[in-house]
């Protein structure tokens, strides 16, 4: 058997009892700036009333859940806000949003000139009844390959 030595430095012996976690303080409260609790101060005074101002902080939460994105926050809480635009402007400064909106133009694409089958009246489960403006090739018949003998 081996015997650890004393020269090694101090010698700790395993044991198979766990070590009991020491317990952990409450974590500082980091406090908001005087500038962001005003804002909600200010929002609460101009909503007035409860349940807007509990929805107005669950669509907060939501954003800080990364549920949501921040321009969606930004439209979703100016309704809340009724179109104040200075608690917009610090809202935008609070989450430092740039405020440029992407435009989407809504437009059909142009047709490309193929019929989309999911478009056709069925025959069957597994033909559709194309329109008569579709110009099918004729059928060509298979080739003719002669016997060998």
């Amino acid at each position: 058997m081996h015997k650890p030595s004393t020269a090694d430095g101090n010698f700790v012996e395993p044991t198979l009892t766990p070590v009991l976690p020491e317990p952990v303080g409450p974590a500082p409260l980091s406090v908001s700036g005087h500038d962001d609790l005003s804002f909600f101060d200010r929002v609460k005074k101009h909503i007035g009333n409860r349940t807007a101002m509990t929805e107005f902080l669950k669509l907060i939460n939501l954003y800080n859940l990364e549920l949501i994105t921040k321009d969606v926050l930004i439209y979703k809480a100016n309704q809340f806000m009724g179109g104040n635009p200075d608690l917009l402007g610090m809202l935008r400064a609070m989450f430092e949003h740039s405020g440029e909106e992407e435009v989407i133009e809504n437009r059909p694409e142009p047709p490309t000139g193929k019929v989309s089958l999911s478009n056709c009246r069925g025959l069957g489960p597994s033909y559709r009844l194309l329109p008569k403006r579709v110009n099918l090739p004729p059928f060509l018949p298979p080739p003719f390959f002669p016997l060998q003998r």
